[in-house]
Parts: structure tokens; C-alpha cells; sequence
């Protein structure tokens, strides 16, 4: 019979990173650590949390973060990554990894193991789940000790075959392999299932999902590789944190038209910023920017590609304001350089330097610093909160992994 799928695609409903997170979960007596291989539970729950609420997965790419080539914890999504993991371990099924792990292959007389138990029990489920069109998460099976228990795996089913040999077939999402359609196959009299990406598994079970509401930073982000404008709308992420720029209306304490800048995780006008050639005259305004006043969207000059090197402005959409610092202020959580926005900024305050990680064109997915061209400040943020949920974005005068900042979503 042909292939049959349920509406999951690997690339548009996984993650763009592979699973290359390490954590280790349980301590044996005598101190021999488990430690799962990644995050696989956590990124196949966290994938599925987001196909249930109709929501694009974050595209973040694995370069975002070399060279461990995945958010670092006290990144918001690493964070709910993990979170989902252990909530993965939490569920009844997840006891399936301890018995069938000790169970044999194949049982004797009545008593059946691990191979009769995927493929007469768990099978048909993944059959049922796909034909009323739902993916379901899997835990594959490959230990046979308890010290080898976190060399078990975690994946989304979300397809399935059945050849006219016998050969049944499950389409799967696998973390290990982002972007992928990897399938695993096992033939009529095989005691096993062998995944199109290279590993032999003993067998498979579905998982029970508990689905949980995810957090939603753009409906429209970005396609990696789209080139950045000099008119381009913005919505810029912090890459060690994944939080976003935005501005506010309030002031910094005893400054005088200085407003406020900061990351923060909510998806509104505030964290939309205009991009403007440095030294262009306030030319067309941005289009489809609903409820915002082509006033304060306006933008210097012809739209053209930017790259390493070229400096720019950056106007806050919602207020009008332009992103500025200055040396010899100081932020107030840190005392690093203030930043903040602008009414009527001079071009030495207002202007930033794009440095591209490897240079060339800036583009959405590829990571880059903002340094302000006058004090040679990189923009920068931290896990310092100005307010509850709210971090401090300030001027760094080093160079570390918190300077770095990519595009979640344009305008």
C-alpha cells in the first residue's frame, strides 16, 4: 500500500538544530551517571506542542550557537526543552523504557518481547493515530541494560507503509537528523527495525502526550537566507537567550528623554525596529505595518542589501524613536553603557556598525553584532532583569557570546 501521512513535515514542524544536548538524569549506586543522549523527549514533545497549537516551530539554526550547535541552558527554548523532557519521563508509558529494555526480543511460547510487542501492539497504534491524522511521539528501544538506558531514543511518528512482503515502514521525525524524513523498516521475519539515518533499533512504543501551550515569538518568521534591507522591518532575537528587542514608552530613572530598551519574550509592535541606511534622508514609508502611523515607519533612501561593514539606524516602529547609546552613561543594572531610544538622536548616537558572523550579506538565520559606531559598543543583553521578564540590553565595550543577535521575523 502507498505511504499514508498525517500534515507533519520534519522540516517545517521539527527543529532546525540537531539534538546535541547532553543531561543526565538518574545516578546509578556506586556513581555511575545515566545521562539521556540529548534532549530527544523534550524537543519531540516541544515539536509536537507546536503542531497542536497550529504555531511555526522557532527556525533557529544550529550556527546561531557553535560550536554546541544548540541553545545553552537559561536559553528560553533550551529551557522548555528540558522542561519537556522530564515531563516526557513523567508519563506512564515512560516505565516501557525500564521493562522493555530488560524484556528479550523474542519471548517463549505465550510470553512475547520486545519484537511481537511493536509490531502487534504498538504498530497498529502508530496506524491508528496517523489515519485519524495526528502524529504521535515514539520511544525507541535499542538498551538491554540499565546503564545503557539513555542510548534509548525519542522521535515523532507521523507516517507509516506496509509492503506487500510484509515489510512494515514508520515515517518519522528524528531529532538527530533535523530537516529530514528518516524511516525506520523492518521486514517480516526481522527481530528488528533498521532508521534510514544508520541506527538499528529492537523496537518502539507510543508514547502518552500531554500537550502543552507554547510560546510564540513571530507567526511569520523569517526564511533563513532571506536577505536583510536597508527598509527592512525587524524583529531581532538575542541569541544566547532568545529573547527580543523592543522599547517602551517609559524612561530610565532621572534621564531625561531616554526611553527604556530591553529583551523580553512577548511578540507585539514594540519589538518591530525600521532599518535605515546611516547618512539617508527620511524616505518611503514601511508598508503593512497594521495599526502604526507611516509616520513614524519612514526610511532613508532606495531599499538595498546589507553586509558586514555598512552602518545603519534603527527606528522603533511603534514609537518613532531611534536606537542610540552613548559613552560615559551607564546602564542601570550593570553600569555597561546605556542603551535607549531616541526622539531627535544626532547621527554619532544613532548609528551601528553590522558585523556579520564570517561577513558578507546579513541575512535571516546567520548571526551578528550591532556595535555602536561612535564608542565601539557592541548591543548587547544578558540574563540581568530590568523588570519581571524583562532583561537588561546595554552597550558591551569586550566581545563575548551575548553580543550576538539574529532575525526572527521581517516586515
Amino acid at each position: 500500500m502507498p505511504v499514508k501521512t498525517a500534515p507533519f513535515d520534519p522540516a517545517t514542524h521539527g527543529f532546525a538544530f540537531p539534538n546535541a544536548f547532553v543531561d543526565t538524569f538518574a545516578t546509578l549506586p556506586g556513581g555511575r551517571k545515566i545521562q539521556t543522549a540529548g534532549r530527544c523527549g523534550g524537543m519531540a514533545y516541544a515539536a509536537l506542542d507546536y503542531w497542536h497549537a497550529h504555531a511555526p516551530v522557532p527556525r533557529w539554526g544550529d550556527g546561531l550557537w557553535a560550536p554546541s550547535r544548540v541553545p545553552p541552558d537559561g536559553h528560553w527554548l533550551a529551557d522548555t526543552i528540558r522542561k519537556r523532557l522530564y515531563d516526557s519521563f513523567l508519563t506512564v508509558s515512560a516505565t516501557h523504557f525500564v521493562t522493555w529494555t530488560l524484556a528479550p526480543d523474542d519471548g517463549a511460547g505465550v510470553v512475547r518481547g520486545v519484537t511481537r510487542w511493536t509490531k502487534e501492539d504498538q504498530f497498529p497504534r502508530v496506524v491508528e493515530a496517523v489515519d485519524a491524522g495526528t502524529p504521535v511521539p515514539l520511544g525507541l528501544v535499542v538498551a538491554r541494560r540499565l546503564d545503557r538506558i539513555g542510548d534509548n531514543h525519542q522521535v515523532v511518528a507521523y507516517g507509516y507503509e506496509r509492503g506487500a512482503d510484509g515489510t512494515l515502514t514508520v515515517l518519522v521525525y528524528d531529532n538527530n537528523s533535523p530537516g529530514e524524513e528518516v524511516r525506520l523498516t523492518s521486514r517480516s521475519h526481522d527481530a528488528g527495525w533498521l532508521a534510514s539515518n544508520g541506527p538499528r533499533w529492537r523496537g518502539f512504543f507510543v508514547e502518552d502526550y500531554d500537550g502543552r501551550p507554547p510560546r510564540v515569538l513571530t507567526s511569520s518568521p523569517a526564511a533563513r537566507g532571506t536577505t536583510v534591507t536597508s527598509d527592512s522591518g525587524v524583529r531581532l532575537a538575542h541569541a544566547w537567550t532568545g529573547l527580543v528587542l523592543r522599547a517602551d514608552t517609559s524612561q530610565y530613572a532621572g534621564v531625561a528623554d531616554a526611553n527604556r530598551v530591553m529583551t523580553s519574550g512577548s511578540a507585539d509592535l514594540d519589538e518591530l525596529w525600521h532599518l535605515v541606511a546611516a547618512g539617508g534622508d527620511d524616505g518611503p514609508a514601511l508598508p503593512s505595518v497594521a495599526g502604526v502611523p507611516a509616520s513614524v515607519t519612514s526610511g532613508g533612501g532606495a531599499p538595498a542589501p546589507l553586509a558586514s561593514g555598512d552602518a545603519v539606524k534603527l527606528r522603533h516602529v511603534a514609537t518613532g524613536r531611534w536606537l542610540t547609546s552613548r559613552a560615559g552613561t551607564r546602564s542601570p543594572v550593570t553600569g555597561q553603557q546605556r542603551v535607549d531610544t531616541d526622539a531627535v538622536p544626532t547621527d554619532d548616537d544613532a548609528t551601528w556598525r553590522i558585523e556579520v558572523d564570517g561577513g558578507g550579506t546579513w541575512t535571516a538565520g546567520a548571526r551578528v553584532r550591532l556595535v555602536h559606531a561612535a564608542s565601539g559598543a557592541a548591543l548587547h543583553s544578558h540574563q540581568h532583569p530590568v523588570a519581571p521578564g524583562q532583561n537588561e540590553v546595554t552597550g558591551f565595550a569586550g566581545r563575548d557570546q551575548n553580543d550576538w543577535w539574529s532575525v526572527l521575523a521581517t516586515s
